[in-house]
């Protein structure tokens, strides 16, 4: 019997609906517009790195609008964090999924090249969001429940985060120091962002 969507998940739901949504179309708009233009050295890398904020967007549609009620579900795994503010939740998925799209855009020199730290950030991006999934069966092994957010982390940011570095290694794009550094830092990311939400329900309280 599913349960009653609570005031802050509608909230939320509604507020994230149309900025994800305008997220992802663009994001196809520009996949179609830098292989027409010829604005990147292969078809496959554009097609990779805009799968990035496509891939973000379906992730937040998962937790948020369908099936949706991360939030309830993350009040079991995290009771500490029930007190959130559905605000939170708003500006936590709606910057990171324009960041996404940004990241991307400055990927690329526009003189038919990536640009060499543009990539990087991507790569730190999107090895962040692997790393995300694994938060994902964490808590849904320790809640024994479905986790809303797992199924997108299991078939689109694993999958592109690996075919990623399998195909920007292979060409030279990235090299493997820099490939630790990108993974170094995305896992720097959520002990950050857990302490934004800690100050976050501190300062609503």
């Amino acid at each position: 019997m599913a349960t009653a969507w609570s005031e802050k998940e509608s909230h939320v739901r509604a507020r994230l609906s149309w900025r994800i949504s305008a997220v992802v179309l663009t994001s196809v708009g520009f996949i179609l517009l830098f292989t027409k233009q010829k604005l990147a050295p292969d078809e496959m890398g554009v097609l990779l790195l805009f799968s990035l904020p496509i891939a973000f967007g379906l992730h937040v549609t998962e937790e948020f609008i369908f099936p949706g009620k991360f939030i309830s579900w993350d009040n079991v795994f995290r009771p500490q964090f029930t007190d959130t503010p559905g605000s939170f939740y708003v500006k936590v998925n709606t910057l990171p999924a324009i960041a996404a799209l940004l990241v991307v855009l400055g990927a690329f020199d526009y003189r038919g090249h990536y640009s060499l730290l543009g990539i990087r950030g991507w790569f730190t991006f999107v090895t962040f969001a692997a790393w995300n999934t694994l938060f994902h069966i964490r808590g849904a092994i320790h809640t024994r429940r479905y986790s809303p957010g797992m199924v997108t982390g299991l078939l689109l940011y694993i999958p592109l985060t690996i075919l990623s570095y399998v195909h920007f290694l292979k060409s030279g794009t990235m090299d493997r120091l820099s490939a630790v550094l990108c993974v170094a830092a995305a896992l720097a990311i959520q002990p950050i962002l857990d302490l934004i939400k800690t100050r976050g329900i501190k300062k609503h309280a």
